[in-house]
């Protein structure tokens, strides 16, 4: 048994390490340098790209999920006589966001030539709705519409996961789009993992916590402005000196065949299955709704049925969310080498 201990160690230690190593570099690889679809400058700079999108993905995970085990002790806070029915609605009305504006914001960027204005703008939103998120207490009525919106707001900005899934199916070659795209699932899952464990890390500043610059910053209120400096760091790195569009997938269709003259026509030549990508969108559906019912569910049903104080059950919780979240980020670093 040791012995397929060990044989299992190094299969996990050094399938990480080639992972590793190929994420970290950004090398044009002779197989793609025989595409002849671009200059290994061009390679560096759309491998740059899409790994700031890699950081949009984490960012807004991190900022979307950070709040789960926290929002219903924290809306008692604000008030307590908010009914437990307006936690739903705290929860549902970011999916709503998304599913009212993910559509618009698809439309925008498949007129515009950059998803880097769309981009921008949904990680503003996700800013303005964490500070909001910071400062509510500084708001004397309506406490829990203002976290209303500030929730709004954050779900607004998960339309980013529209653009960027879009954007990375143009920006990889079929060759790099399974790997691409699992470590895109993995930067999500990271943010899982850190939103989880942000809460129980500030759980020790308590609800009293201390005033800076006449803002109280406490367990709940610092979650607000840690994910708002992440998002202001994201809006960075979105601009032109570290972000750029790159459609690689149209050069690489059009390579192929010699007849089509521009990237639309070479779009309008792939044959979509509808089956199957029906098929995966009822999947994804079902994965989201057990996901929402657990975040709804989790908070309210820990503190009732163990009798935890409110640092108590954001601590335990995120512990719990943590582990599984590490769990999922394993999985997806086996996703490349098993798909092959």
């Amino acid at each position: 048994s040791n012995g397929g201990g060990a044989f299992w160690f190094g299969f996990f230690e050094r399938t990480g390490m080639d992972q590793l190593c190929k994420y970290v570099s950004i090398r044009q690889p002779e197989s793609n340098r025989a595409l002849g679809l671009e200059t290994e400058s061009e390679y560096r700079q759309r491998w740059i790209s899409i790994r700031v999108i890699y950081f949009t993905a984490f960012v807004v995970y991190i900022a979307f999920c950070c709040v789960a085990t926290s929002l219903w002790p924290y809306l008692n806070t604000l008030d307590p006589d908010a009914p437990k029915q307006f936690l739903f609605y705290l929860f549902a009305i970011p999916s709503l966001m998304q599913l009212v504006l993910s559509p618009l914001f698809g439309y925008w960027t498949n007129r515009a030539s950059s998803i880097r204005l769309p981009m921008m703008l949904v990680i503003v939103f996700l800013i303005v709705g964490q500070v909001l998120y910071a400062v509510i207490e500084e708001i004397p009525n309506n406490r829990k519409y203002a976290l209303l919106a500030s929730r709004a707001l954050v779900g607004a900005s998960t339309v980013a996961c529209t653009l960027y899934r879009a954007y990375i199916s143009a920006a990889t070659t079929v060759a790099e789009r399974t790997k691409t795209t699992s470590y895109m699932a993995l930067a999500q899952t990271l943010g899982l993992v850190g939103g989880s464990a942000v809460q129980p890390t500030f759980a020790g500043i308590g609800e009293e916590g201390f005033q800076v610059l006449g803002f109280r910053v406490n367990m709940y209120t610092s979650v607000g402005w840690f994910c708002a400096a992440l998002g202001v760091i994201n809006l960075v790195l979105m601009l032109p000196w570290f972000f750029r569009d790159h459609n690689i997938a149209v050069k690489e269709a059009m390579s192929g065949n010699a007849g089509l003259a521009d990237g639309k026509r070479a779009w309008q030549t792939m044959e979509l299955r509808y089956l199957p990508i029906g098929l995966m969108l009822v999947a994804f559906a079902l994965l989201m709704f057990a996901y929402a019912a657990l975040q709804t569910l989790l908070s309210p049903i820990a503190l009732d049925q163990f009798n935890w104080t409110n640092e108590e059950s954001l601590f335990y919780l995120g512990i719990l969310m943590t582990a599984g979240a590490l769990i999922s980020c394993i999985l997806f670093l086996m996703l490349d080498p098993l798909c092959k």
